[in-house]
This record gives structure tokens, sequence and C-alpha cells, in this order.
């Protein structure tokens, strides 16, 4: 736990002092064809697969009762590749209105900003609502 908090605050003083955020990094590599926020977005990647990776072959059993994991298995891989979609186009899109990813909006929430917070507020009640609620129908419907 110790372990956890400390590398928690690492990343976000990074995270504060480098105003990184992956909305803007896509935004940046589009409009402006600015490269540097995409290349820190793609390293993040890299490093969370080879973390993930890591941590799979070291201990295979240490990720068979994440919840996220129990619930996937019932899915068809067509089913996982249109609610990923799905879920990562709405994301993006509101994510584009309120000015910021949800890393930057946590971020902006430990610097005080009342809109943040509403927003994360707002974000974590959606997802508890959708695995509740909405997760059944949802399986039951794009399950083939």
């Amino acid at each position: 736990m110790i372990t956890s908090f400390v590398i928690g605050v690492i990343i976000g003083l990074i995270g504060h002092s480098s105003r990184f955020c992956t909305m803007a990094g896509i935004r940046n590599l589009i409009l402006l064809r600015h490269k540097e926020m995409f290349m820190a977005l793609i390293g993040i990647l890299v490093g969370g697969i080879l973390g993930f990776s890591a941590l799979s072959l070291i201990n295979p059993t240490v990720f068979q009762n994440f919840p996220i994991f129990l619930k996937i298995k019932l899915f068809t891989k067509l089913s996982k590749i249109l609610l990923i979609t799905i879920g990562s186009l709405g994301l993006g899109i509101i994510s584009t209105y309120v000015d910021g990813c949800p890393f930057r909006m946590h971020v902006r929430a430990g610097s005080g900003d009342l809109n943040s917070i509403i927003y994360l507020i707002g974000f974590y009640i959606g997802i508890v609502y959708f695995i509740l609620f909405l997760q059944d129908i949802v399986m039951s419907i794009f399950s083939f």
C-alpha cells in the first residue's frame, strides 16, 4: 500500500509539472503536427504493456481474481471490440468537451479545480452505474 501511494504521488507530480494529457497528445498530433505529447502517450502504452506482461510472467495468477477479468470472460471477441470502441468514443468526445482526459482531470482535481472534481464525480458514478446496471444488458446485446 505504501509503494502504491509513493508511485501515485510520483506520477501525480510528473503529471502536474508536465501538463500531460492523452487527449492533448492526439489533438496536437492531428492539428498542430507536434509529436512530443503523442510520443509520451506511446511511451505510457508501451510501459503499461511491458509492466503488465512482466507481472504476468512473474506470477501468472496475480490477475485472475481481478474483477474486470472475471466479467470479461463471458464476452466474445467481437463484443469486446464493440464495447471498447463505443466506450472509447464516448469518453473521448466527453473529454474533448470538458478540455481534458481523466488523467488530467485527476491532476487538476488534486490542485483544487472544482470543475474537475465535479467531472470525476460524474466519471466514477458512470463507472459504477455501468457495472451495476448496464453491463449485463450490454453483454446480452453484443454477445453473438
